[in-house]
């Protein structure tokens, strides 16, 4: 099969796979890690490079013409239109709309998606008042 083929493959199936639950999963160093390391061995295998070749990881993004995938969930997590469009009692739309009421317990509290969402677009507009 060419790699061409193989990109293309990657693009419509894989990646969005690897990124179905970004709108309801915590956003974490640890979940991005695992992202990062799950797609650079996809796309070594595509290419036919191991790490014995030590072929650095944006040579590889390079050739294949692929964005990072945590840049790319980023962009998609923004969005979350399609999670609106769903019936009310699906539990998607809820787990997005949910605001619990009571107290909380003593402690730091998890980190959510929708706080880690925000500092990324805050992220994003520094960096382009930066360029």
């Amino acid at each position: 099969m060419r790699k061409d083929s193989k990109i293309r493959i990657y693009k419509t199936c894989i990646g969005p796979i690897m990124t179905y639950g970004t709108e309801v999963r915590e956003d974490t160093n640890k979940t991005k890690t695992m992202l990062r390391v799950a797609e650079m061995k996809t796309l070594r295998t595509i290419v036919g490079k191991t790490r014995r070749d030590r072929v650095k990881n944006t040579d590889i993004k390079e050739q294949c013409g692929i964005q990072d995938i945590v840049r790319w969930e980023d962009n998609v997590r923004g969005s979350g239109t399609h999670v609106r469009r769903m019936d009310e009692n699906r539990l998607p739309r809820i787990v997005l709309e949910n605001n619990p009421s009571g107290s909380r317990p003593p402690g730091r509290p998890p980190k959510r998606w929708k706080v880690s969402s925000q500092s990324t677009s805050q992220e994003k507009m520094q960096r382009q008042l930066q360029n």
